[in-house]
Parts: structure tokens; sequence; C-alpha cells
């Protein structure tokens, strides 16, 4: 593991840091082409090609009757868990659907002049397709992360892409977590080939309207191909943590963050930004010391690799500023006072607020989805949430009295446009007798 450090003053120092930071962001050379010969394997012979990029992927030949985990085995898995699990994954469960039924926009209606009606209703879309990653390491976070929102939404018809081991098994608490959503349905089928197939279909597997969670570059990939064909979430590549600390703050917490990060992937981006030498070289020690055998985590020596970045700028204007161009995924306040900053910080996928509010708790229990914008597009986007799984459609109502009032307004502005037929479609209903 390394640990870069650097010093922003003006303008130029952010823009040349940027560079470093999303030097690896893009995806490899040569996966677009890959994955575009895998999804046209899947929607070519469906099933068949399922089978073989499992085999060929993830180690294991499926029937393509085994595809689809059944109901009682998830149960199953659900009822084996010990009391202890269970009841954290129902806490868990129960915190994301307080949340995401507060995260949906409320429907309305409001007459905005006599006689003319405006609003927007809500509808969710029809069916969600949620890739869930597995394969060695269970993930039931990122199943109640991205089903429960779904299922809050009100999507009729919710299934699960889980990458099957070598045994051919999908995960007990994986399962387990699905069993929380309610009713859904779970594949064995992992990869550009898991997305293909539910956004065109096989003999197994449904298409859906839309397609949420998390993966690598390769699923990644196939999000961008396959977004002309099936609504996405979101491109959510390498997991990332920004970290605004002052000499309020312990170094320690924020290393343990930074390192937390650096466990997901290694090119996952950790990056700490302070405002004096002091706060550099005590965070800096404390990386390396917590970074090291034991590191007084217990841990031991758990080959971490990826690197650290520490920047520290001339004033706070500056490190807002360099945050808001990173517009991380995650973003510490660890400063004294951090809800008087967050008016400051306009891109980021979710703010932490506080020496008490690591990324970890926000990836398990808080309640928002961890499925979040990396690679710097939280400058444009939103994580996932409930509202990501509904649709607004607009709603206009005139009256007679409404129509009179602006019909002159607009057939003028119809004219201007040239569309002759759109303007005497206003004034047809103006002559017509009530």
């Amino acid at each position: 593991m390394m640990i870069n450090t650097f010093e922003v003053r003006k303008q130029e120092d952010i823009d040349s840091l940027l560079r470093e930071l999303r030097s690896g962001s893009g995806l490899p050379e040569g996966v677009i082409e890959s994955v575009q010969m895998i999804i046209d394997d899947v929607g070519e012979r469906g099933d068949a090609a399922l089978v073989e990029l499992t085999e060929r992927y993830d180690g294991v030949r499926l029937r393509p009757g085994e595809l689809e985990v059944t109901a009682g085995e998830r149960k199953g898995c659900l009822a084996s868990l010990d009391a202890n699990t269970r009841a954290a994954m129902e806490k868990a469960a129960s915190r994301i659907s307080g949340f995401a039924r507060r995260a949906l926009a409320p429907e309305w209606d409001a007459e905005v002049e006599p006689g003319v009606r405006v609003g927007q209703v809500q509808r969710p879309v029809e069916s969600a397709g949620i890739y869930a990653p597995g394969g060695r390491f269970a993930y039931p976070s990122t199943v109640l992360m991205t089903g429960v929102p779904a299922r809050e939404a009100g999507v009729g018809r919710i299934e699960f892409c889980i990458p099957p081991d070598r045994e051919g098994s999908v995960k007990v608490a994986s399962l387990a977590a699905t069993c929380l959503v309610g009713e859904c349905r779970v594949f064995r089928v992992g990869g550009a080939h898991a997305m293909a197939a539910m956004a065109l279909g096989t003999e197994t597997v449904p298409a859906v309207s839309m397609i949420a969670g998390p993966g690598n570059v390769y699923v990644t990939a196939a999000k961008r191909l396959l977004s002309g064909v099936v609504g996405i979430d979101l491109e959510a590549g390498p997991s990332e943590v920004a970290i605004l600390i002052d000499d309020w703050a312990d170094p320690r917490f924020a290393a343990a963050d930074l390192l937390a990060q650096l466990e997901h992937d290694p090119l996952s981006m950790a990056v700490l930004v302070c405002e004096t030498e002091g706060v550099l070289e005590s965070a800096e020690s404390a990386v390396e010391r917590m970074a090291g055998p034991g590191g007084g985590t217990g841990i031991g020596e758990d080959g971490l690799r990826g690197a650290v970045t520490i920047a520290r700028c001339a004033s706070r204007e500056i490190a807002v500023e360099l945050i808001n161009s990173i517009a991380p995924e995650h973003l510490e306040l660890m400063v004294e006072n951090p809800s008087e900053l967050i008016g400051r910080i306009e891109s980021a996928g979710c703010v932490f607020l506080g020496p008490y509010s690591p990324v970890a708790l926000g990836d398990y229990i808080a309640g928002p989805s961890h499925v979040l914008p990396t690679g710097g597009t939280a400058a444009r986007c939103s994580g996932l949430s409930a509202q990501s799984f509904r649709k607004t459609m607009n709603v206009i109502g005139y009256s007679r009295q409404g129509l009179e009032a602006d019909s002159a307004d607009a057939v003028l502005l119809a004219r201007l446009e040239g569309l002759e037929r759109h303007a005497r479609s206003i004034e047809m209903r103006e002559t017509e007798k009530p």
C-alpha cells in the first residue's frame, strides 16, 4: 500500500490532483468489445449461452433448470440464520424501508390560474432486475440496499442475479436477504451475461424494465451498452471516500475509514483532505501504523493494496473546492460543526457528518442505499433510492375558462414556430360552443 501526498494551493493544483486520482477510472481497453460479444451471445442463444458463460467465468457447469434458485431453498437459508444475524439483517431492512418511503416524491396537483391545473403522479417501473455481487463472498447488504427500495417503490416484479460459487451455490446470507425483500426470483448468474439476460430475456430469465446494482468493470460495461434497451440506475465503479479532517478530530478514525475503502478493491479511491502540516503528519502516521502488521486493529497482515492520497490545502475554501471537484461517492466531514459546512458541499453521493459516522455504518444499517455514483458522476447524478424505481408523469387539465385565458399566447408561439396545425387545434376549441 502506498501513501501519496499533495500540496493544493490553487486551481491548477486541483486539476493536477484530479488527473492523478481519475487516471485509472475508465474501462480497460478491450472490455467493451468483450462485453458486446457476451451480450450478442446471450441475445442469440439464451439459456445455452448462460450455461456456457457461467462455466467459463464462474467455474461451474449448471443445467438450464438449475439457473433459478427455488423459493424453498431461499426460505431455508433464512431459517438457518442464527438469531443475532437475522436480527441484524431485519434491522437493516427496516431502516432501509423507512428511508425508502421517505425518499419517494409526493404526488401533487395545483390550480396555477383559474381553470388551469397541473400536477405530477408517480408510477413504479413494471419490473426490476437487480445485480448483487457474489461468488467468493456474500453481500446481503447489497441485496437489501437495492431490493427493499424497489419493493417500497411498488415494483411489481423483482428478480436478482447473483453469481454462484464453484459448487454452484449462492451464499446463504445473500439468499436469506432476498426473503426479507419479499416476493422475488433469484438466478445463479453473474457478470455481463447476467446483465444481458435481464435486459434481453432468455428462456429462464425474464426481461425487465430496469436494471440496478453494483458490479465489476464487465457489469459496468454491460450497463453502458444495454442502456438503450433497458433502464439502468448508474455506473457504479470502484468505491471512493474523501475525508475532510481538521485538528479537532482523531486521525485514527480517518485512517481506519481510508483503509476500509481499500478493502473493497485496490483501485478504490481513498483521499484525506486537511489544511495544516500537523494534521497531515498525524494522519499519515496513523495510516502507516494501521496499515502495518496488526496495525492496532487486530486484523494482522492482510496484504492491503492500493493507495491513500493525502492533500494539504492552503485554506478551507480550497479544501471545499477540491472536494466538490472530486465529487466523491462517500464524503466524511470529520470537522468541528460539520452541519454548518454541508451547505457548501455541492457534489457527493452521500455525506457523513462527524467522527462517529463512518462510511461502514452507511454500508450496512443507516438506511440510505449504498449504491452511489462513482468516478465523479456525483456531480450530475444521485445515488440509488426508491424514487429511482419510479417514473413521474406530468398532468395538465384545462377548463374552458383556462383555455380562453391561455389560447392567444399559445397560438402565437405555435405560429412563431411554423406549426399551423398546433395553432388551429387550439383555436377550434375557442369557437366551439360550451
